[in-house]
């Protein structure tokens, strides 16, 4: 039987990757990220949007703000060190992630969803080695990229996707949009994504400061009556 040729090789493990970033990125995923708006339903609520050009505007906001300047460049340290078992490193970007959630409600989904996620990847057979540290979910979305093979870039790519998608399935649910509307609104946002999974950051530089978007998720805490969990 002939062995297969470098490219079929290449190939097979190109489809591999892309398919294990396709699961780690699906709404089926189970570690409940659907229950969390990160204070998009207090801003709804206040007023801040009531259609989809709105919407895009906050969202195009927030990700420009916080997700390209603090998510995604921590994410590619986070897979570096996984990858080169660098552990203490591992477990100071972790902690840096954490140390930045601006609230308690965005501190505990970053808790929460990362203990759904290392339990999923735990019984799979694919324990985090900071496991101890209780590792955030980008912490964990790390882990999984460099474990099943997807590349860093394409990881980021797929973080920003799936927090885009998770924020717009939020917003039809709460403006509400209509899933044209959402679509339309995931079509503009997703031009962003390119140009942040390509951008670079020197440490110094990691952050974010959003005051707006900390007030929504403070005063979402005491909202009477909500849909979500942040």
């Amino acid at each position: 039987m002939p062995s297969a040729s470098p490219n079929t090789l290449r190939n097979t493990s190109r489809s591999t990757s892309l398919l294990n970033l396709m699961r780690l990125v699906s709404p089926a995923l189970p570690i409940g990220s659907f229950a969390y708006s990160q204070g998009l339903e207090m801003a709804i609520h206040e007023g801040h949007m009531s259609n989809r050009v709105e919407v895009e505007a906050w969202l195009a906001a927030i990700f420009e703000r916080n997700i390209s300047q603090l998510d995604l460049p921590v994410l590619e340290r986070l897979y570096q060190a996984y990858e080169e078992s660098d552990l203490e490193q591992a477990k100071y970007w972790n902690q840096f992630v954490l140390a930045s959630r601006e609230t308690f409600e965005l501190t505990k989904e970053e808790r929460d969803i990362g203990s759904a996620l290392g339990r999923l990847l735990r019984d799979l057979g694919h324990p985090n080695p900071i496991a101890d540290c209780r590792p955030g979910y980008v912490s964990q979305f790390a882990w999984a990229g460099m474990h099943w093979g997807i590349s860093a870039t394409d990881l980021k790519s797929g973080f920003a996707f799936a927090w885009f998608e998770n924020q717009l399935a939020a917003a039809t649910k709460l403006v509400p949009l209509g899933q044209t509307d959402a679509q339309r609104a995931l079509s503009a946002l997703c031009t962003l994504i390119p140009d942040a999974v390509a951008r670079t950051f020197d440490d110094e530089d990691i952050g974010q400061s959003l005051p707006g978007f900390a007030a929504m998720s403070s005063w979402h805490e005491d909202q009477a009556a909500r849909l979500f969990r942040s």
